[in-house]
């Protein structure tokens, strides 16, 4: 199979590489947007030009678009970064697949932020109605209605990946990575939040694991997944956990000066009906993993 991934640099793309190239029949074409990526490898300016060149020589029966802004905070000073960071590119990309025909799978990576704030106690599903409270929700809600006309009218089948907060080994910012490195090295640390705050999370290697079976599964032409595991957890909480992991007393004061949407807790239903059964990490196990990789990189980290 061969697979070109932009965003093959970043963090989820990275995982995503290491395992699919556990399997020796496929090839991977690694890229990232030289315009936004501070360091990588086949760093590219993502133009019409560059993308039309990749393509016909890599011949690629797979894509993954992964790139673009992954840090919605990146944003709140700056609205017009993820429109020229996604959007742009992103609608340049997607002319050149219809430019050379291409007719085979196209991932595009979303976010649950397309949902904005939920008041349901239950999880909602891939229909629930999509209220983003941000500029880069509103990016993302674009990105999959660019795909969905472009995926309609040229005939290529593209799968939408709405994903919960992802977090593991290598990831180096949110609010996991800041709340371990600020146990670690701090007698008190202050996070912008509210103590109310929560956030369904997934495991890094379970998502990409994810990715890699609906490569193997038959698509309709537009398919829109919740990627997602597990009840939602409290910020709070999970700072509890880490000070008993890291056997640290330490005072934590949440400052009320972030106002995040209630984002809600998403069903993977429709997941598990087309790929099967998943055994997930448990939270706890992914905790420590994630801890284990910050303190043998933790000089590499800004």
């Amino acid at each position: 199979m061969r697979i070109v991934i932009f965003g093959g640099n970043g963090f989820i793309g990275k995982h995503l590489v290491e395992l699919l190239k556990r399997q020796k029949e496929n090839k991977i074409f690694i890229y990232g947007n030289k315009s936004y990526s501070v360091k990588g490898f086949n760093l590219i300016k993502y133009n019409e030009s560059n993308f039309k060149r990749i393509i016909k020589r890599n011949k690629p029966n797979v894509i993954f678009f992964l790139s673009g802004n992954s840090y919605p905070i990146n944003t709140i000073d700056d609205d017009l970064y993820d429109f020229n960071s996604n959007n742009l590119v992103l609608q340049e990309l997607l002319t050149v697949l219809k430019k050379t025909s291409y007719k085979h799978l196209f991932f595009y990576s979303s976010s649950i932020a397309v949902y904005g704030s939920v008041k349901l106690k239950k999880s909602v599903n891939e229909k629930y109605r999509l209220n983003p409270e941000s500029s880069y929700g509103i990016s993302k809600l674009i990105a999959e209605k660019q795909i969905e006309y472009f995926s309609k009218n040229i005939k290529f089948k593209s799968i939408i990946l709405r994903l919960s907060s992802i977090y593991g080994p290598g990831l180096s910012r949110q609010i996991i990575h800041d709340v371990i490195k600020g146990i670690m090295i701090n007698d008190k640390i202050f996070l912008k939040g509210s103590i109310s705050d929560s956030r369904q999370f997934l495991y890094v290697k379970d998502c990409v694991k994810i990715f890699k079976y609906l490569i193997n599964k038959k698509h309709k032409k537009f398919t829109i997944f919740n990627i997602a595991a597990g009840k939602k957890v409290k910020i709070f909480k999970i700072t509890n956990i880490i000070k008993n992991i890291l056997q640290k007393k330490i005072e934590i004061k949440f400052l009320n000066k972030l106002r995040s949407p209630s984002l809600p807790e998403l069903s993977n239903l429709k997941l598990i009906k087309k790929i099967g059964k998943i055994n997930f990490t448990s939270f706890e196990i992914g905790l420590l993993e994630t801890l284990d990789w910050i303190k043998k990189n933790n000089k590499k980290i800004k």
